[in-house]
C-alpha cells in the first residue's frame, strides 16, 4: 500500500523505491545555444550586475526567461569571483616562492678565501 504524502515526507515521486531509486526533478537543466551564451557573456563583460529592465530585455532578445538570465548572471558572477581568487592565490604563491629564493641566511655564509 503506498504511503500517504505528508509535509514531513518527500512526495511519492521522490521516495526511494526498489531497484529504480533515481530521483526525478521537477525541472531540467537549461542548455543555452551558442548565440545565447555569447549574448549573455557579452552583456556580462559590460555589466556584472544587470538591472531588472535590462534583464527582461536581454531575456526577450535571446529567447530566455527572466529567471534563466537572472540565475545565469548569479552563477557567472560566482565563476568570475572564483577565477579572480585563484589568480590572486597563484600570484601570492609565486611571490612567496620568490621571497624564499631571495632569503639569504647570513649566519651560514662563509668566506672560502680564508
Amino acid at each position: 500500500m503506498p504511503m500517504p504524502h505528508t509535509p514531513s515526507s518527500p512526495p511519492p515521486s521522490l521516495q526511494m523505491g526498489g531497484a529504480h531509486s533515481k530521483r526525478k526533478r521537477s525541472w531540467s537543466r537549461a542548455v543555452f545555444s551558442n548565440l545565447q551564451r555569447k549574448g549573455l557573456e557579452r552583456r556580462f563583460q559590460l555589466q556584472k550586475y544587470i538591472t531588472k529592465p535590462d534583464r527582461r530585455q536581454l531575456a526577450a532578445t535571446l529567447g530566455l526567461t527572466d529567471a534563466q538570465v537572472k540565475v545565469w548572471f548569479q552563477n557567472r558572477r560566482m565563476k568570475w569571483r572564483h577565477s579572480k581568487e585563484s589568480i590572486k592565490a597563484g600570484e601570492n604563491a609565486a611571490d612567496s616562492t620568490q621571497d624564499q629564493d631571495l632569503h639569504i641566511d647570513v649566519d651560514t655564509l662563509t668566506d672560502e678565501a680564508d
